[in-house]
């Protein structure tokens, strides 16, 4: 991990809290990289519409409030610590190193923050702003059955009687489900499909009429809360909206692009970590009286890993330098293509060199795969990207 963060450092220009930073990775090293496999393999359980994680999520999610991390994603004026994007950028990495679960949890949580922040009600952002500051988590919604990458199909509907929404529907493939108590939805005010129908939601997970639905086991990112969430005449206040209505789509956008960037920080970190453990492995193991480090085409392959991370990273920082720039859209796209692109190839050349031992399912190579494999489906599928990258290309263009 040191490693990481020298590289981390040499790409950034943004002032680091350094204090902040060693109080984080000591928390990661010490009780995240020790036990994580332990909890992957026990995984998690769901009861009365809530997860439960095992041992030791009690530990670290204590030790995740004392050193003030819940506030790195809350803007100064709200009672936060976030100074810039590049900061959130360097933890993300750091959780995709040692945990994706972790990282995707965390994306998840700043794109509902930054949802509501999108908002213009300043007693509704004061009110669940402070409590995702103090440790409540978030997540945001907007998959249906029948509506994943076009969203401007969403059924789940939202009638308005007197100073309520009545909710009827649901949301699938969620991260957090079960871990939130604060969900950002995207549904449907209007009773027709299209954008212009869609607003966004603030709602409680002790809402009645709610209730959480529980999706079949991951092949990885098996301590993500990942369900579905089930609404049956359910009263949400209409001071809960964000922002106007039949905005939502625009807001839930440009939330998306924040959380792709952050993604493909996680995807970054991730296929650094399958670097040092294929590089660690390389060095002890010994063929025709040599470490594999080398032979060439071993070596070969390492440098192919690195450079993919290092070009990955790059997209990333020249994304984060397109914030509120026309291009800022296409640059998001572009990280999070390329970004969850070499994450997979890079998985794939380290289960290469490592053979046959990461085959097993208790090998780190092997655990580590599973959740690489499943970057690409997150925040858009890959084929989703280039689309909006050729869209935007061509906009520009014209």
């Amino acid at each position: 991990m040191d490693n990481l963060i020298r590289i981390l450092r040499s790409f950034s220009e943004g002032e680091e809290d350094k204090a902040f930073t060693e109080n984080l990775v000591e928390i990661l090293k010490g009780k995240v990289m020790t036990d994580v496999q332990r909890m992957y393999e026990r995984g998690l359980t769901f009861r009365d519409n809530k997860v439960i994680f095992p041992p030791p999520w009690e530990s670290i999610y204590a030790s995740l409030k004392e050193i003030g991390f819940f506030k790195r994603f809350i803007p100064v004026n709200f009672g936060g610590n976030r100074t810039n994007e590049e900061n959130i950028y360097f933890i993300m990495e750091l959780l995709g190193y040692t945990c994706p679960s972790l990282g995707i949890i965390f994306v998840a949580h700043s794109r509902a923050i930054d949802l509501i922040l999108a908002g213009k009600d300043e007693a509704q952002k004061k009110k669940f702003i402070s409590r995702l500051r103090e440790g409540d988590f978030g997540a945001i919604a907007m998959t249906e059955e029948k509506a994943g990458s076009d969203a401007t199909a969403i059924e789940f509907s939202a009638t308005k009687e007197g100073d309520y929404y009545i909710f009827n529907g649901e949301k699938t493939f969620v991260s957090n489900a079960g871990l939130a108590s604060i969900y950002t939805i995207l549904v449907n005010t209007r009773g027709k499909k299209g954008g212009r129908s869609l607003s966004v939601f603030v709602v409680e997970d002790k809402a009645e009429g709610f209730r959480l639905g529980v999706l079949s086991e991951k092949d990885g990112f098996k301590i993500l809360p990942t369900g579905r969430l089930i609404y049956k005449n359910c009263l949400v206040p209409k001071h809960n909206l964000v922002g106007d209505e039949g905005r939502g789509l625009l807001l839930a956008l440009d939330a998306i692009d924040k959380g792709r960037i952050l993604l493909a920080g996680v995807a970054c970190g991730l296929g650094y970590r399958i670097f040092d453990e294929v590089f660690k492995y390389s060095r002890k193991r010994i063929q025709f009286d040599h470490p594999l480090t080398t032979s060439q085409d071993i070596s070969f392959k390492m440098s192919d890993m690195h450079t993919q991370i290092n070009a990955a990273r790059g997209l990333c920082f020249h994304a984060l330098k397109q914030i509120n720039s026309p291009y800022y859209r296409s640059a998001s796209s572009q990280a999070k293509l390329f970004a969850t692109q070499m994450v997979t190839s890079v998985a794939q050349l380290g289960l290469m060199i490592m053979g046959g031992r990461a085959y097993f399912k208790d090998n780190i190579i092997s655990m580590l795969s599973a959740d690489a494999r499943g970057m690409e489906y997150l925040e858009g599928t890959s084929s989703m990207q280039k689309m909006i990258i050729s869209r935007e290309l061509f906009k520009s263009y014209a």
